[in-house]
């Protein structure tokens, strides 16, 4: 399937090779008006366009491409009014609505285009004969352009989810077992006196189903990681955590692990921060996404974790991240002495 840039290069193209096809001026002027000029334009719709702006002029034997900038097309409740055999209207990447005409529109024809979005609001275009000009490319904004602090914010959503998703199907799911009883084995009495069977396990068949993209690089530790100032944790304080940092140039994602090894507590996460360790001054995070039931992690289960911070400038100026346990609780992770450096050519994408 054809990109945007794709689709707006081989329009392009199709300007350049049509005039050499033809061979000669004589021949040009059969098809094409002199004077005739493309327009790849911009409709707003927050600043709230004139009726002449919201006519798309159309010419015979071009395509014009209606491009929403943040929706997508329903092309099914789509409508055309009054132009017969003459448009013939087209999907292609569920935000390109392709306006192919085949035939000629009257001077002064107007022909209503009712475009829907799959959210189900609409808008209001209208066809008309493009005479000299034709819009072969009209992008439409139904909002304001994102500012640079909303467009961070939403690189940050999306990495925090990404990398939780990538956590927990390729290495959470990857370790569980599947276990059933040996038929072929009777039932035998253990010490207790009460009746057991030998049981066969396996690990569960498992597709993640998806690659990281090359962009983004993965790092197993991201620092020196302590439950209560034991490493790793262990049943000393009821629990076992691990760090794993994503790299990208612009923001990086610390993802936390834990598994709660304690029967009486469950573990949900309090008040954190991240600290630059020469200074003790916070930084700033962008997203904090947790994958933590409300009621807390329970015994033997696992819960996570996804911080996104600016990628340092510095890739040896080190880091120290904070979790506390909610309600005054005893269990304190910390990640010490984090760095950022840019990874290697060596550093493939998992």
């Amino acid at each position: 399937m054809m990109n945007r840039t794709t689709l707006r290069t081989m329009l392009q193209l199709s300007l350049l090779l049509l005039p050499l096809a033809a061979g000669v001026a004589s021949a040009r002027s059969s098809w094409l008006p002199e004077g005739w000029q493309p327009e790849d334009r911009e409709l707003r719709l927050y600043e709230r366009p004139s009726a002449s702006e919201r006519e798309v002029r159309v010419t015979r034997r071009f395509l014009s491409v209606v491009e929403l900038m943040d929706g997508q097309v329903d092309l099914a409740r789509t409508t055309l009014e009054g132009a017969g055999e003459r448009i013939r209207l087209k999907q292609q990447d569920g935000n390109l609505l392709l306006v192919d005409v085949v035939g000629d529109l009257e001077p002064g024809e107007r022909l209503p285009l009712s475009v829907a979005y799959r959210d189900g609001q609409r808008m209001e275009l209208t066809l008309v004969r493009g005479e000299l000009r034709t819009d072969l490319s009209v992008r439409v904004y139904q909002r304001p352009p994102p500012t640079k602090e909303e467009q961070e914010a939403a690189l940050a959503a999306s990495l925090a989810g990404l990398t939780l998703d990538y956590e927990e199907h390729e290495h959470l799911l990857k370790g569980r077992m599947t276990c059933s009883p040996e038929e072929s084995e009777a039932p035998r009495v253990g010490g207790s006196g009460i009746q057991e069977s030998r049981f066969r396990c396996e690990p569960v068949a498992h597709d993640c189903g998806f690659k990281l993209p090359a962009w983004l690089h993965r790092r197993e530790s991201a620092g020196r990681l302590t439950i209560n100032g034991v490493e790793g944790g262990g049943g000393k304080v009821g629990m076992m955590g691990n760090s794993i940092s994503y790299w990208m140039p612009y923001q990086t994602v610390v993802v936390l692990s834990v598994f709660n090894m304690d029967p009486e507590r469950r573990w949900r996460p309090g008040e954190y921060a991240l600290r630059r360790e020469a200074t003790g001054e916070t930084v700033r995070l962008h997203t904090v996404k947790m994958e933590v039931p409300e009621e807390g992690v329970d015994l033997g289960a696992v819960g996570l974790m996804s911080f996104v911070i600016d990628t340092p400038s510095s890739g040896t100026e080190r880091f120290a991240l904070e979790v506390l346990e909610k309600d005054g609780g005893p269990r304190r992770i910390r990640v010490e002495g984090m760095t950022f450096e840019k990874p290697g050519k060596e550093t493939p994408a998992r």
